[in-house]
């Protein structure tokens, strides 16, 4: 493929994790060209050759790549269960999805961190996705926690859409420890200081 296309996946690449990551892997997944000269490894040398947000590895034969409806206007990535699971009433629950993912801005390839939050559908079923924080640095397998909120079992089904990933940058720095704090309007004022 050549290097000045998009791939043909829209803004998703996939890299399935039975494909080693080398050049000769990233010819076979049809990612973009060969180059017999290249010493990059495929997870550096994907993010400054692609205009994909999202880099999804497969670590499962019966896992799915998040979707995107409608990409630049959907917030989020729709998750898919891997398995089976039952989730008992008032009970959390990690659900697996099978795929580990890397997230990258697509103009500068500056990573991305991932939030993972409900789906109305889910939520219309009483069933909360909670502690969805991603970091920008983590390859391991994505697990969504979900609480069933509700006063009956509820069957989650292999391949159903559980929840979304949203991008979000990562804006943390160092920290420092100061004597003072700028002046604001609100200064102090806390619980409820806005009023009703």
């Amino acid at each position: 493929m050549p290097r000045n296309r998009r791939p043909q996946n829209g803004n998703l690449l996939l890299f399935p994790a039975s494909l080693p990551e080398t050049e000769e892997g990233i010819e076979a997944a049809g990612i973009r060209e060969p180059n017999p000269k290249a010493t990059v490894t495929a997870r550096a040398a994907l993010p400054r050759q692609s205009k994909s947000t999202l880099f999804v590895r497969l670590l499962e034969a019966g896992a799915r790549p998040p979707v995107v409806a409608h990409p630049g206007e959907d917030l989020g990535y729709d998750l898919f269960a891997l398995e089976t699971t039952l989730l008992a009433p008032r009970a959390t629950v990690r659900v697996r999805t099978g795929i580990a993912v890397e997230a990258r801005h697509p103009a500068t390839g500056v990573p991305l961190g991932l939030l993972v939050r409900d789906r109305s559908s889910m939520a219309a079923r009483g069933i909360a996705t909670t502690g969805g924080v991603i970091d920008a640095g983590y390859r391991g397998e994505i697990l969504v926690l979900m609480t069933n909120l509700g006063h009956a079992p509820v069957e989650l089904k292999a391949g159903e859409k559980i929840a979304q990933m949203v991008p979000v940058p990562v804006l943390t720095g160092p920290v420092e420890t100061v004597e003072t704090l700028e002046d604001s309007a609100r200064a102090e004022k806390g619980f409820g200081s806005s009023g009703t």
